[in-house]
C-alpha cells in the first residue's frame, strides 16, 4: 500500500502538502475511495481513505489508527559534511533507513563545505523515511559550529571517532539501552585542538574498527553499531 507523509491532520481529515499531493494524483494516479497509509512522522501510522486528489492539497480521511508508538533508535551523529555533496546526502538516506533520532551538520576547522540546504536534506530525509517503512523523522538541525555544538547537554554517552594513534574503547562496548551521541570529522579529520575540546566536554574516543573509513562511511558504520546493539 502506498505510503505517505502528512503534518496536517485535522480531526479525521488529513491534507497533504503539494509535494505529496502531486505525487499522490500524478504520479501514482490514485483515485477518491483508494486507500493509501499516512503516517505524521511522530510515530504514529494511519490508514486512510483519498477523499480529493487535488495535486496542490489532496485530501484523506482516516478509517483507523494501524499504529501509535514512537521509535527510538538511541543514536545521533554529529557529522561534519563531505566535499561531494552527493556522498552527504548518501548518509542522511542511508542512516534514516537503519534508524536515527538526530542528525547534527558541523563545521570544523577543515571542513570544507560551508552551506547546505536544509529543504533538500529535508526531502531526503522524507523520502528514505517513507521507503523504509519507518514511523519517526529524524530531527536534522542547521549547520553549525564544532566548538558551540561540544558545550551542549546531552543525556547519554558521547563519543568522537578519529584517525590519530591514541587509545579508543571499541564504539560495539557502548551499554545497551543508552543514547549514544558520536562526533564523525570532515575528511581531513577533527585537528588536534577540536579533539582535546571534544574530551574536556565529555567526549570519548571510540574506535569503528581497523579500516580508514570515509566521513559518511564512518558516520554509517556508528549509526548501524548502535543500533546493533540495541536490536
Amino acid at each position: 500500500m502506498h505510503r505517505f507523509l502528512a503534518a496536517e491532520i485535522i480531526g479525521k481529515n488529513i491534507i497533504l502538502d503539494q509535494e505529496e499531493s502531486k505525487h499522490l494524483s500524478k504520479v501514482l494516479r490514485l483515485k477518491t475511495d483508494d486507500k493509501v497509509e499516512v503516517t505524521d512522522g511522530l510515530g504514529k501510522l494511519f490508514q486512510c481513505i483519498v477523499i480529493d486528489t487535488n495535486p496542490k492539497a489532496a485530501t484523506l480521511e482516516v478509517l483507523y489508527t494501524l499504529e501509535d508508538k514512537k521509535e527510538d533508535f538511541l543514536v545521533e551523529i554529529a557529522a561534519v559534511p563531505t566535499k561531494n555533496i552527493n556522498r552527504w546526502e548518501w548518509f542522511l538516506e542511508k542512516s534514516t533507513e537503519i534508524g536515527i533520532n538526530a542528525i547534527h551538520p558541523l563545521k570544523s576547522e577543515r571542513a570544507i563545505r560551508k552551506v547546505l540546504k536544509h529543504d533538500r536534506q529535508i526531502k531526503i530525509l522524507k523520502g528514505a523515511m517513507k521507503q523504509s517503512y519507518k514511523l519517526q523523522l529524524p530531527a536534522l538541525n542547521e549547520l553549525q559550529e564544532f566548538r558551540d555544538f561540544i558545550k551542549k547537554d546531552f543525556e547519554g554517552k558521547k563519543y568522537i571517532a578519529h584517525c590519530y594513534p591514541t587509545e579508543k574503547a571499541p564504539l560495539n562496548q557502548h551499554p545497551k539501552g543508552e543514547k549514544a551521541l558520536i562526533l564523525i570529522g570532515p575528511e581531513g579529520d577533527f585537528s588536534e585542538e577540536e579533539i582535546e575540546l571534544a574530551q574536556k566536554n565529555g567526549f570519548k574516543p571510540v574506535s569503528l574498527g581497523k579500516s580508514r573509513l570515509r566521513t559518511e562511511t564512518a558516520a554509517i558504520v556508528a549509526c548501524h553499531t548502535i543500533n546493533l546493539i540495541n536490536a
